[in-house]
């Protein structure tokens, strides 16, 4: 310092002070902000945001909606295993046809639903393909809930026995 004349020592003992000072409050700065984000973990880092600016919506609250468009009417509810199989007799036990007996014609295993033999009997209006061709009305059996149902008689499968030819003589 003594090759300095003393105006300019003063300027840089001032600028070393200032130096000091700013990077101590960059260091407190630094430390403030390491421990506001361990008091805040659980927020995602697209919730922080600058001060001025304006957040995004998130992809999530976008779509929110968007998820159950598409959902299917009839939700799955299969069982884990079948107490019924095609061909077995059974009688509704609730809804509009209760106390019918009838056969399983079809099981639908991932939507839970069985078709059964003139049980939950719904009407269709058609119209005519062709020009001048008469619409007419289909009665058309609709699936049925399984737990709709009881069965009363399984059904067995027996193997057709082979016929064996007639001797022609």
């Amino acid at each position: 310092m003594a090759a300095y004349p003393p105006s300019q020592r003063t300027a840089i003992v001032a600028s070393l002070g200032l130096n000091i000072v700013l990077a101590f409050a960059a260091l407190i700065l630094l430390n403030a902000r390491s421990e506001s984000s361990r008091n805040v973990s659980m927020i995602s880092p697209a919730a922080i945001q600058q001060p001025g600016t304006m957040m995004a919506p998130s992809s999530t609250s976008v779509n929110f909606h968007r998820r159950f468009k598409f959902q299917p009417r009839r939700k799955p509810n299969p069982p884990a295993k079948w107490p019924m199989k095609v061909g077995d007799k059974v009688q509704v036990i609730a809804g509009g046809d209760k106390g019918k007996e009838s056969e399983i014609t079809r099981i639908f295993r991932k939507t839970g639903y069985v078709l059964c033999k003139d049980v939950n009997m719904k009407t269709r209006h058609q119209r005519g393909r062709e020009e001048g061709e008469t619409g007419s009305i289909i009665q058309m059996e609709a699936p049925i809930h399984h737990s709709n149902l009881k069965v009363l008689e399984r059904y067995v499968y027996q193997k057709p026995e082979k016929v064996e030819a007639a001797e022609t003589a």
